[in-house]
């Protein structure tokens, strides 16, 4: 007897955009798999949902029988957790999540934050999460942390497939070059922004088609007047919305595809360019960065008019960077999946119960810890450790480690090989994920002495410092956790210590301060900076979860803690120093830019767009190489008094 399934989507099913045409494609890959899918629009309005979509949710969940499997388009669930959670207990629910719906354009401040809320605590009854996109999934884990909202549900990644195609013919010679831009009229697809790059454009020798409903009236009656006023009407076309004949019509005509998108979940539109033969000219909003393959197109930064411009014109005269392009393409184009692949993907997430996926907010620990580990190993005290590893060796006897908040294992990846003792590892964190990566990472390690390490790990809140295992080492290590912390805490950290005469070795603890370095690695006086670290190093004080944080104060409490208890304290500067135009360090500094603005944003939502434009602002000077970051830190030793 074949699976059956129900997908429940927001409106008309048969609505041709992105997400639309997704479930459409997964839906006919699933049944041709022998799966039974029922699809169902529901009434109302979505994702601001009004009473009648939450009367169509109910009704169509109430309507299948227990245990009965259902997958809810995020558009349709985000705005209605309540409605989720009175089912979820009965139903087998998967959420299929395009991308957050509070990282629409457009929205204030308090809708943003209202809608990121309302579909993490909805993401929290169900039985899995499909994302179609890796940044989908990073930027879901991003806002559960933020939020404090985790998905402890597993997350999948399933990108979307493209059709086979004819290749779209190069223009010929004096031909004018057709650009073809398709997408929905709303603001975050940036037609407006298009039609102001268009008209920088010199020449005539170009035509742009735009495709796409007018699913935001205001914005489309804002696009067709820059078009009258840019006297652009001959050249630039708003056909709507269209069928899919009409469609392929228009790929096989054009030369490029245009999408100025702020932010996209995914962007299938650029993988159905390329199967077409088609380069394509795009932004780096949301996963666009990624959809895009390198060679196969011109990207800039979201918003950046003369750049779009800039970018159109050269393709538009430059008849070699065209050939360029289209060469990049025809290798792209052999690498695309197909739908039938994506549907194989899809059903493996829907009946992997045991899947290895990270929730939520181990997938944001694990990406973040990723980016910092090789930053955080060239930034700390080689010193310290090695004065660590002179008190080891005095003692003649194997060493026993704890490391707390361990998250993947860095620490122990830093320091184990760099002792010369036998050691055993305790390893700390609440997140049981996290550990287990950080104990299967653990296995090819050795100490100075090529020795095999133990080591054992212990999922348990590290509010319980007095944890058994933590009673029989001789060294209490962490990393980047003092900032997370309150003085409480810390004051009954070093008293334990002290008790169990163990030494501290203690990394990577913020000071509170960083800034920008211009390509000479001199500081960047900005007041915007300021405001920004101000409002960030607030937000670091809120409660973490264990009790109110210090922040950048943490490191100098902890010295004065052990200080009182007779330790002998050193301290070593070890701060980040992310050059201008590194691209391996890039992503890091963007993480950090982002992850500053989310925080002052939540500290500060009244000042949501300033923040808004400083990081749109920081993070095009970074992706240009105007920009690097200094990012101060401290790490410690800290040894007991020798008993008299």
């Amino acid at each position: 007897m074949s699976q059956r399934y129900t997908l429940l989507v927001a409106g008309d099913p048969n609505q041709r955009t992105g997400g639309y045409i997704y479930d459409a494609q997964i839906v006919t890959a699933l049944r041709e798999q022998g799966l039974e899918v029922d699809v169902r629009g529901l009434d109302g309005r979505f994702p601001d949902a009004d009473d009648t979509a939450s009367q169509a949710l109910n009704k169509a969940l109430d309507a299948l029988a227990d245990g009965e499997r259902v997958i809810i388009d995020g558009l349709a669930m985000g705005a209605l957790p309540e409605v989720v959670a009175r089912h979820a207990d009965r139903l087998d629910v998967t959420s299929l999540l395009h991308h957050p719906l509070g990282d629409e354009q457009g929205l204030s401040s308090e809708e943003q934050q209202h809608l990121h809320r309302c579909e993490l605590t909805g993401l929290a009854s169900v039985a899995r999460v499909i994302v179609t996109s890796r940044f989908t999934a990073r930027r879901l884990s991003e806002l559960a942390n933020d939020y404090s909202l985790p998905v402890t549900a597993p997350i999948t990644v399933v990108e979307p497939g493209v059709a086979q195609a004819p290749m779209s013919p190069a223009p010929n010679e004096g031909e004018p070059i057709r650009l073809l831009c398709v997408a929905t009229l709303t603001p975050r697809k940036g037609q407006d922004v298009l039609v102001k790059a268009l008209a920088q454009v010199e020449g005539d020798q170009w035509q742009c088609d735009c495709y796409g409903g007018a699913r935001d009236a205001a914005f489309s009656a804002k696009v067709q007047q820059l078009i009258d006023e840019h006297q652009l009407a001959e050249r630039v076309t708003l056909h709507g919305e269209c069928d899919a004949p009409t469609l392929e019509a228009a790929y096989q005509n054009a030369h490029a595809l245009v999408l100025p998108s702020w932010y996209e979940g995914y962007g299938m539109v650029v993988t159905e360019a390329l199967a077409h033969g088609l380069p394509v000219i795009t932004t780096t909003g949301g996963a666009l960065r990624d959809t895009l393959p390198e060679g196969a197109g011109i990207s800039v930064a979201p918003g950046d008019v003369e750049a779009l411009s800039a970018a159109i014109a050269n393709f538009c005269t430059n008849e070699a960077l065209r050939t360029e392009l289209r060469a990049g393409v025809a290798v792209a184009r052999g690498e695309l999946n197909d739908w039938q692949a994506a549907g194989v993907e899809f059903a493996k997430a829907l009946n992997d119960e045991s899947s290895t996926e990270l929730s939520a907010g181990s997938q944001f620990a694990a990406s973040w810890l990723s980016l910092r580990e090789a930053v955080d190993s060239h930034a700390r005290s080689e010193g310290l450790v090695s004065r660590l590893n002179d008190w080891l060796a005095a003692r003649s006897a194997p060493a026993a480690l704890a490391d707390l908040g361990c998250g993947r294992g860095s620490n122990m990846q830093f320091l184990a090989p760099r002792l010369s003792s036998a050691q055993r590892w305790a390893l700390f964190d609440h997140d049981a994920a996290l550990l287990q990566e950080a104990r299967a990472r653990a296995r090819p390690l050795h100490d100075a002495a090529e020795q095999p390490l133990k080591v054992k790990t212990h999922c348990a809140s590290l509010s319980n410092l007095d944890h058994p295992a933590l009673k029989d080492v001789d060294v209490v290590s962490a990393s980047a956790l003092m900032d997370l912390v309150s003085q409480q805490w810390i004051e009954a950290l070093a008293a334990q210590c002290a008790k169990r005469q163990q030494a501290l070795m203690v990394s990577l603890s913020v000071t509170g301060e960083w800034y920008f370095v211009d390509a000479e690695q001199q500081p960047i006086d900005d007041p915007e900076d300021r405001f920004v670290l101000g409002l960030f190093n607030a937000h670091q004080q809120r409660d973490k979860g264990l009790g109110e944080a210090l922040g950048g104060a943490a490191h100098g409490v902890l010295v004065n803690a052990l200080q009182q208890h007779g330790y002998m304290v050193e301290e070593a500067p070890s701060p980040w120093q992310l050059v201008a135009g590194s691209h391996e360090q890039q992503p890091l500094v963007s993480s950090l830019i982002n992850g500053w603005a989310e925080a002052a944003t939540e500290q500060a939502p009244e000042a949501a767009t300033r923040i808004a434009e400083w990081r749109t602002a920081r993070l095009d000077a970074v992706e240009r190489g105007q920009a690097g970051v200094w990012v101060g830190h401290y790490d410690l030793l800290a040894l007991p008094a020798a008993k008299g």
